[in-house]
């Protein structure tokens, strides 16, 4: 037994940590610990108060001194590794948790702190194993769906993340960060009502929690209220004035006509000599968009360089792989591929797929389309990439376009099936959904192979302004290409050499529309569009830029003014600073 004034002390400190009196309650367990060197809970419950203070280190002392008293306990050894798994001592943390596991298989809490070990090591299925057994063993661990939700969302399984952050409000109302997740869900659904209002309920609960309204501001300008984004960006910014992410949206959604506060704000920020590369290199790329619409070019460009040598400089690339992926394309969508496969295929022609280089007027195009009443527009979607990687997953020898070699008519054809089936969620009764994913360019042979009356349209554009508008901006992910002039050079003519294959072995199937021509000749060029599309005229495809609907890219805010000139030519601002560009691209 322990003596009676250690045990006081130690409930005074379970009463003071509490009331979240924690220093208090620290200096109590300490107290009863002083008494009793042997006081087992005690050392335990001081575990708990310095995690609480955030201490670990010193958490995981008082955890390994409550165990040498009482090896075993399952309790100790799951707070024990739930300590060393919030420190990233992730493999330590695995062999204590699967130790409490073996001493109370039903001990639920021990299987999800088992899951984010798993998670912290990457370890995803096996970490979404363990979450699912602890919520077997007990619905009501609120933590455990958010986490669920979270992994799931890192994986792509969307739906099921949001249904699991659901999960996680029935059991909590009040839990933020499952609030935040299932908007940014419902964000990736494109069910931006929704997510709005979770954005909404997190600040209600929390109103100083600035990815909320960082996410807040996002869903709003996908929607095209540009105004009410920008207002919840600098919501963000006042909270934090250092948040970067929150000041990249600002310039992306704000046209900027003078030197003002949040320019101000912005080059204070990067001028900080403790900025880490990677939040300095977005925000130079945004200070390049601020000093190119406030048509100081030269500082423009020099931001832009800036931000391209710093992401350049974080990852490894050579042009030679891209090289041997475009020789392959052609190889084998060869004219004997096609020759040999006349007549296969899914004749569904509901997808219009809308292609060609980053920047060169996709989003556009896909707004006009999508103005029209018979028309959805999907945006860009990976279904196309993902039933390639399908494919080429049961041959883990074969890459794309290796794998689709071999594919017999029957194969082709379900293919495009899935295709359909995958598209069709996006609306059920449209005559045609559009796919802008640019880069489907590398697919055109797969198009026609999987759904031959699917429409393709190639938007082209002059090769420099195309290659600016690459070069100035930052791609959250691939397009390894487009951050050195040279490789952007070498792959732009990458690009064209494919283009130029794909219609001269398929005459007739691909629909060339000039971004230049667009702007310069609106009506005819639309009239057109429609024509090839099968389309009937409608006025809404001309006043595209009222049309309401979701533009998840970077030129979502470009889609939402009337068509305009001033992209035409901008290259020749930056003429001396593009010469490395210019003389790859024209020799």
């Amino acid at each position: 037994m322990y003596h009676k004034i250690a045990v006081k002390y130690y409930e005074k400190g379970r009463v003071l940590h509490q009331k979240g009196k924690l220093a208090d309650a620290e200096r109590a367990y300490k107290k009863a610990i002083k008494i009793n060197q042997d006081f087992v809970e005690a050392h335990s419950n001081l575990g708990n108060v310095l995690l609480d203070r955030g201490r670990g280190k010193e958490a995981i002392f008082a955890y390994r001194k409550a165990l040498k008293l009482l090896p075993d306990h399952p309790m100790l050894l799951n707070n024990l590794g739930n300590a060393l798994q919030m420190r990233g001592e992730n493999e330590e943390a695995i062999n204590w948790l699967n130790e409490a596991i073996v001493q109370d298989p039903h001990y639920a809490d021990a299987y999800s702190n088992l899951g984010n070990a798993m998670r912290g090591l990457g370890r995803f299925e096996e970490a979404i194993v363990s979450y699912q057994h602890a919520i077997k063993i007990d619905p009501r661990l609120a933590d455990t769906y958010n986490n669920l939700g979270a992994i799931l969302m890192e994986r792509d399984e969307i739906n099921d993340a949001a249904i699991n952050f659901r999960k996680a409000i029935e059991v909590e109302p009040r839990h933020i960060e499952a609030y935040h997740g299932l908007g940014n869900a419902l964000s990736d659904l494109g069910e931006l009502d929704n997510a709005i209002a979770s954005y909404h309920r997190v600040i209600e609960i929390d109103p100083g929690h600035i990815e909320a309204y960082h996410g807040l501001g996002n869903a709003l300008n996908d929607l095209g209220e540009l105004d009410n984004a920008i207002a919840s960006f600098r919501q963000a910014i006042a909270i934090d004035p250092g948040f970067i992410e929150a000041y990249r949206s600002l310039a992306r959604s704000k046209k900027f006509s003078e030197y003002d506060d949040d320019v101000r704000s912005m080059e204070s920020l990067y001028a900080k000599e403790r900025i880490a590369d990677e939040p300095k290199m977005r925000l130079a790329f945004s200070l390049g968009k601020v000093f190119e619409d406030l048509r100081e070019y030269e500082k423009a460009m020099k931001f832009i360089i800036e931000a391209t040598h710093l992401k350049r400089a974080s990852f490894d690339y050579s042009i030679a792989e891209d090289e041997d992926l475009f020789r392959n394309i052609k190889e084998i969508f060869s004219l004997e591929f096609f020759s040999n496969r006349i007549g296969v295929g899914h004749s569904d022609q509901t997808p219009i797929f809308i292609l060609g280089m980053p920047r060169s007027g996709t989003s556009l195009v896909e707004q006009i389309l999508a103005s029209h009443p018979d028309v959805v527009g999907a945006g860009e979607l990976s279904d196309l990439l993902d039933l390639t990687e399908k494919v080429c997953a049961a041959d883990s020898s074969m890459k794309f376009p290796a794998c689709i070699s071999d594919l017999d008519s029957g194969a082709l054809k379900n293919l495009g099936k899935e295709y359909i089936a995958r598209i069709r969620k996006y609306s059920e009764s449209a005559k045609y959904i559009t796919d802008k994913m640019p880069h489907n360019f590398l697919r055109i042979g797969f198009i026609r192979a999987i759904l031959p009356n699917a429409k393709i349209i190639h938007l082209t554009r002059d090769p420099i302004d195309n290659c600016l508008s690459i070069f100035k901006n930052y791609f959250s992910g691939g397009h390894a290409y487009s951050y050195d002039m040279t490789e952007l050079g070498q792959y732009y003519n990458l690009y064209l050499d494919l283009m130029e294959y794909w219609k001269n072995i398929l005459p007739g199937a691909i629909y060339d529309l000039s971004y230049e021509e667009l702007v310069d000749d609106q009506e005819n060029q639309i009239r057109k569009l429609l024509d090839f599309c099968n389309l009937p005229w409608d006025d809404a495809c001309l006043d595209f830029h009222k049309t309401r609907r979701i533009v998840k890219t970077s030129s979502n805010a470009q889609v939402r003014r009337p068509m305009y000139k001033d992209s035409v030519n901008l290259w020749k601002r930056y003429e001396k600073q593009l010469e490395p560009l210019v003389r790859t691209i024209y020799g």
